[in-house]
């Protein structure tokens, strides 16, 4: 096989590569920095600027040469098992450990660990096309745009649909880089440069070596979990590890330590606050938290059956194995997603009990919004019970907490007459249609109900004066929960600034200074594949934020989301190719596709915003990227081979989609809600066609 075949093979390597390290890193930062989707948006970010920053780099790279490329296709393979153990082991190195760190610190983290890596990447394709051409073959843009998205679907299929499933990082790096790292060696022997061949050779064997040593994985784990690991499973769902310390276990999901051992204040304060105002009990709904004494304790009331949903079947049967979870008879475990479980259930219980995280993430926001207490209040019986806690301080409450409680307590008092704030080791709600009472002991002492925490503590945690002190700290007037516009992921994105004593601001304000001036240097051609980039990402976040909000496992499907759109770019491209002679025309009508999707979305979100098929996000993402595809090989021909358009237009592209991730995912969701995002991808995309019109 000729050299250029060999130049040709390894872009589609490189491609598939690329996008299986893309998504691993972005499920290794959610794990590193417990589930915050905004992490996506961060990674995505620096991944896509980086890149068309290297994209950008290279057009001013003269040095056109095979063995050159050759030693960075190589590198470009080997590297992603340093990047994904640096992101590990640095982790608690440049942080507290167990620390939550703020926006600024997580960003250059994130921009520090990923940007060699990912500005290689964006250097590879423009300059593989300039060394293919120095051979004299013809090879346009709009053929390397196709090659490459070919690499990429090949790689966002493998990883999403088969090795997520079966392989932890480290192998999926192996198997995903295998060709790249193939195809380099070859080169390297077709040039015969032998001695470089045995250095190339030896560092691709330690590669391998230490991919599949399962002891090398687990030691680059040791800084977050601690050295006692116990078992480590890689779950579609999330990174399960069992740790053990001096006896005790801790059951960590996702980086969150959701169980820790011999933790009775908890197991009594969920399950006796509201069982035990319920004069007759028969069926209870536990949305997680089952583990340790939780179902020992329900069962004290002998009710008919014991629901439990738990999201992640792997995280069931590693409890299960370890002895932290097992339920008895009258116990029946469901896998499945807590609210869409809600959603579709016609069984009615007489009690629902939450034991989630604080709603900081979308994925868990999505449990205290009003669509989300409309379908509790439905399956629960008349006088039936919901109950679930949030973290507050009995003594002191912020600015911000209480925010975040008046949201909460407000959304769920549209739907329950009562709602009692018990303020035990956490902020207790308990809300009903029946007659509720703060006085636990007396009610356990009714039923006869033993207890070892309530019994001896309650009266002096749980003061008269605190009841009333968090009651009347409830502001009436603080805007309701929902789905789409979450009010409290905007406290939470505030609080987190102000805990820092930071501000967004600045950021904000450098970027666009930024983007302004790049955009007074770029063609108008170049300008619409940045706006197609921008509104392509922003797509991809409103989808993804959308997925999380409506099925609650974006851990999993984010790979499937990003695969999608990866392949509606491949027939777009082709296409594009094939009509590029019609040139202002086909852009129009691309635009005019792009703006019709924009606007159905925008009207399913405000007047339709129910329960959507996963087919129907994953093939809107598809029908968007595939217009989006089609414009590049279209700008390519008008701007002409001469001009070597390919490193310009992938920079535009690249910094426009880096642009789009940060504006929807980081900054207009969480603060203004997804309708707002959706009206400023319509006014850039706006833009952009007044700018082909004109032009």
């Amino acid at each position: 096989m000729n050299i250029i075949n060999l130049i040709i093979i390894s872009i589609i390597g490189t491609g598939i590569s690329s996008i299986s390290v893309q998504l691993i890193t972005v499920r290794e930062f959610l794990s590193q920095f417990y589930g915050n989707e905004i992490t996506i948006s961060l990674v995505l970010f620096c991944w896509l600027m980086v890149s068309g920053l290297g994209s950008l780099a290279s057009k001013f790279f003269k040095k056109k040469s095979f063995i050159l490329y050759s030693i960075l296709a190589l590198i470009t393979g080997l590297f992603p098992l340093i990047q994904i153990s640096a992101i590990r082991l640095f982790r608690d190195i440049m942080f507290i450990h167990g620390e939550s760190p703020g926006f600024y610190p997580l960003f250059f983290y994130i921009l520090a660990l990923s940007a060699p890596y990912t500005f290689l990447i964006g250097f590879m394709l423009p300059y593989s096309l300039a060394v293919i051409k120095t051979s004299g073959r013809e090879f346009t843009a709009g053929e390397l745009y196709i090659t490459d998205n070919i690499g990429d679907i090949t790689g966002g299929v493998l990883f999403s649909f088969i090795l997520v499933y079966f392989l932890s990082p480290f192998k999926i790096i192996a198997l995903t880089s295998s060709l790249l790292i193939l195809i380099s060696l070859a080169l390297i022997i077709r040039l015969k440069r032998y001695l470089l061949f045995f250095g190339a050779f030896l560092s691709v064997a330690l590669f391998f070596g230490l991919a599949f040593e399962k002891r090398f994985e687990l030691s680059t784990l040791s800084n977050q979990y601690g050295p006692n690991i116990v078992s480590y499973r890689e779950s579609p769902y999330g990174r399960i590890v069992l740790t053990r310390e001096k006896g005790e276990y801790t059951l960590w999901e996702s980086g969150t330590p959701i169980f820790s051992a011999f933790n009775i204040t908890a197991a009594e304060e969920k399950v006796h606050y509201p069982l035990c105002q319920l004069e007759r009990i028969e069926d209870v709904l536990l949305i997680s938290g089952g583990m340790g004494e939780t179902f020992d304790e329900i069962l004290k009331y002998a009710p008919r059956s014991i629901d439990y949903v738990e999201l992640d079947p792997t995280l069931i049967k590693v409890a299960s194995q370890s002895g932290l979870l097992s339920p008895r008879g009258k116990v029946n475990i469901i896998p499945a997603d807590g609210r869409k479980y809600i959603t579709d259930s016609n069984k009615r219980y007489s009690a629902i009990i939450l034991d989630l995280p604080e709603p900081d993430t979308f994925q868990i926001n999505r449990f205290y919004t009003k669509e989300f207490f409309a379908h509790t209040k439905r399956i629960l019986k008349k006088d039936g019970i919901l109950s679930f806690s949030l973290i507050a301080n009995p003594n002191y409450l912020s600015e911000v907490r209480i925010k975040k409680l008046s949201s909460i307590f407000n959304t769920v008092k549209r739907y329950f007459h009562n709602v009692l704030l018990i303020p035990g080791e956490e902020v207790y709600f308990l809300a009903s249609n029946g007659k509720l009472t703060a006085d636990i002991p007396q009610r356990l002492r009714k039923r006869a109900i033993a207890t070892s925490y309530i019994d001896g503590f309650y009266y002096g945690n749980v003061t008269k004066e605190r009841i009333k002190s968090i009651n009347e700290s409830i502001n009436p007037n603080e805007f309701i929960n929902t789905d789409f516009r979450p009010r409290v992921i905007n406290i939470m994105f505030n609080e987190w600034f102000k805990k820092y004593g930071t501000s967004p601001n600045w950021f904000i304000a450098t970027l666009i200074g930024v983007l302004v001036f790049y955009l007074f240097l770029i063609k108008k051609e170049e300008y619409v594949l940045f706006s197609t980039g921008f509104a392509t990402m922003g797509v991809e976040m409103l989808i993804l934020f959308s997925f999380q909000v409506i099925y609650g496992y974006i851990y999993l499907k984010v790979g499937a989301i990003i695969s999608f759109f990866l392949l509606g770019l491949l027939p777009g491209a082709v296409l594009g190719n094939r009509w590029k002679k019609r040139g202002r025309a086909m852009l129009i009508r691309a635009e005019a596709g792009m703006l019709l999707l924009l606007m159905t979305y925008l009207i399913w979100v405000t007047f339709f915003p129910s329960m959507m098929p996963e087919i129907v996000f994953l093939l809107y993402g598809f029908t968007f990227s595939l217009l989006c595809g089609l414009q590049f090989p279209v700008a390519a021909e008008i701007i002409g081979d001469k001009e070597s358009p390919a490193a310009g237009l992938f920079a535009a592209d690249l910094v426009g989609a880096g642009a789009g991730t940060l504006a929807i995912g980081t900054l207009l969701i969480p603060l203004l809600g997804i309708q707002a995002a959706i009206i400023a991808l319509i006014l850039i995309k706006t833009a952009s066609t007044f700018v082909i019109l004109k032009g």
